[in-house]
Order: structure tokens, then C-alpha cells, then sequence
């Protein structure tokens, strides 16, 4: 026995085809709100103290489930872009520090202030104060 019996003849491919990869590029979404945001944010006003940010972003203190933002300022402390970095369930929320910086290399930030909320009674419970760099 031989393999051409066994398997029969080999037959090479008549004709090569040539496959062609397509690019991907990297595609960011823009998000246009239809919402007057005046009402929450006053335009131009310089942030320079960390009362200001809390008084601002206060409505956060009644929801019921964990919010991670990141405030992207220019180079006179105003508010350029508000970023939603990661909505958590009641008790966490998990945040990675790729998708902090990734839009604010995009958005070209001069500074960032993170924010995040503790849901119910967690407030209470933590007093840690954090340097900040």
C-alpha cells in the first residue's frame, strides 16, 4: 500500500489567495448631552478650593449606587470635561487606572480631581484623609 492509495493523489491549489488584513483604528466616541448643563455647572468658574468641587458635585450624596468621576481641567482650573469612569453596584465600584488617564491624555487635561461617591451610612464610616499630590 501507499499513501497515494490510501489518501489518493495530492493536488496542489490552483491558484494562491492573498488575504488582506484591514486596519482598526482607535474610534472615540463623542457624547452630546441635550441638557442644559448650566444649571450644574457655571461656565468658566475657576476651581480653587476642594468646597467648591463638594458643594458642585453634592447631588451624588443621595444615590444609591457608587460613582467614580474624573474632572479634567485646563490650565486656569476650569472644568473641560466630566468624565463617568465607572458606575458601581451599592457597595463598589472597580476602577482601573487606564481608563482615568485614557481620556484625560485625550481630552489633553492640564490637571485632574477624581471623585467619588460612598453610598448610604458608608460616610460615616470613613474618615481617611489622603494627601494629595
Amino acid at each position: 500500500m501507499t499513501i497515494d492509495t490510501l489518501f489518493g493523489k495530492e493536488e496542489s491549489p490552483r491558484k494562491l489567495r492573498s488575504i488582506k488584513f484591514k486596519q482598526i483604528r482607535a474610534v472615540y466616541e463623542i457624547m452630546t448631552i441635550k441638557e442644559d448643563v448650566s444649571q450644574y455647572l457655571r461656565p468658566f468658574t475657576r476651581y480653587t478650593s476642594p468646597e467648591q468641587v463638594f458643594d458642585t458635585f453634592s447631588f451624588l450624596r443621595q444615590e444609591t449606587k457608587e460613582y467614580f468621576f474624573t474632572l479634567h481641567l485646563d490650565g486656569k482650573n476650569r472644568i473641560c470635561c466630566v468624565d463617568e469612569v465607572s458606575v458601581g453596584s451599592l457597595n463598589q465600584s472597580v476602577v482601573h487606572p487606564r481608563e482615568v488617564f485614557k481620556t484625560a491624555l485625550v481630552s489633553s487635561a492640564a490637571a485632574l480631581i477624581i471623585l467619588h461617591n460612598l453610598c448610604g451610612a458608608q460616610h460615616k464610616l470613613c474618615n481617611v484623609k489622603l494627601p494629595v499630590m
